[in-house]
């Protein structure tokens, strides 16, 4: 591996260049680097010519898993979670865009399923949860979990691939498929909720432990470890923490409490307004923020004097009647 160098933006807005060096290929939008320095291995998520011509919304997924890696970053500040991955850098401005994330730990859990042991079982489901409560904690979403982006390194989860990640409270979209993405993201009704993924992160803790494969909801009766997650796929679920509570784990939150970095705020700020201007938008509303409810339109101005007018004719008749 020869080294080469690497020119980006950090998550502050500052350019950089780095030296690296690159593994081989095994997948075309996903590649593992070197720090020839450092010596820390990152992971580079790239959208190549070829892939990019003939997909053009593989630019728009890269773009996001920027914004809410960086909104993460700016809630959660220098200390990251393990269970989530760290955004190191992007450079979206060239001919094959990327993002530089924390490398990856463990492996899928689909390369566990059915064989954990108990203790394994309650560690898995209470560091996914984790992190779902971390996410919910920081307003986002994830809406893609599921056995491929949950790897596991033998002690806790680590949670991938953010690029169809959206603000809480945003119009849901129709994504994913049965089962790991709820009946609403399916449809795509209503808002994004964290329920959504209290919904998907039950079911790859259902897969992963009994490594059984069913398309709807799941019974829980057979599957006593399971019973602190029975109704994240009811219509009233538990919150994150609540399911925590149930397992025993402390509240990730207690020691992450959100706060906004301003050195990274403004960073993700600088990135949304250049990726506005790319696009020759000149004001929009920033892309995560929540979508507001919509309102009724305003009645016109004349309609505020209906009632007083309504007022004004009945006595103007009463007195007609009395004269």
């Amino acid at each position: 591996m020869e080294p080469e160098p690497l020119a980006f933006i950090t998550p502050e807005g500052d350019p950089v260049t780095w030296e690296v060096e690159a593994e081989p290929f095994h997948d075309p939008l996903e590649r593992r680097l070197t720090l020839v320095v450092q010596g820390t291995r990152i992971v580079q998520r790239v959208v190549p010519r070829a892939q990019g011509r003939d997909h053009d919304h593989l630019y728009e997924l890269l773009e996001n898993e920027a914004r809410m890696g960086a909104r993460l970053l700016g809630r959660l500040g220098r200390t990251h979670p393990v269970e989530l991955p760290r955004l190191m850098g992007y450079n979206l401005d060239v001919e094959e865009p990327f993002v530089l994330l924390s490398d990856h730990r463990g492996e899928p859990v689909t390369r566990f399923s059915g064989s954990l042991l108990i203790s394994e079982q309650q560690a898995l489901q209470a560091s996914l949860f984790r992190a779902v409560r971390i996410l919910s904690a920081c307003g986002i979403v994830h809406r893609r979990i599921d056995p491929h982006t949950v790897r596991w390194d033998g002690s806790a989860v680590q949670l991938t691939d953010l690029s169809h990640a959206t603000p809480a409270g945003n119009r849901r979209t129709r994504l994913g498929e049965a089962p790991y993405a709820c009946p609403a993201q399916r449809e795509g009704a209503g808002r994004a909720s964290t329920a959504d993924d209290l919904w998907s992160a039950g079911m790859v803790v259902y897969r992963t432990v009994t490594g059984r494969e069913i398309n709807d909801r799941p019974d829980l009766a057979d599957a006593p470890a399971l019973q602190p997650i029975h109704d994240v796929f009811s219509d009233d679920p538990p919150t994150a923490q609540e399911v925590l509570a149930r397992l025993r784990a402390p509240d990730p939150m207690s020691s992450l409490p959100v706060a906004q970095d301003l050195g990274l705020e403004e960073g993700r700020q600088a990135f949304d307004r250049a990726r506005a201007a790319k696009r020759g938008r000149v004001t929009k509303e920033p892309a995560d923020t929540p979508v507001p409810e919509e309102q009724k339109p305003e009645a016109a101005w004349w309609t505020r004097w209906l009632p007083l007018g309504g007022v004004l004719l009945a006595l103007l008749v009463i007195w007609m009647v009395i004269r």
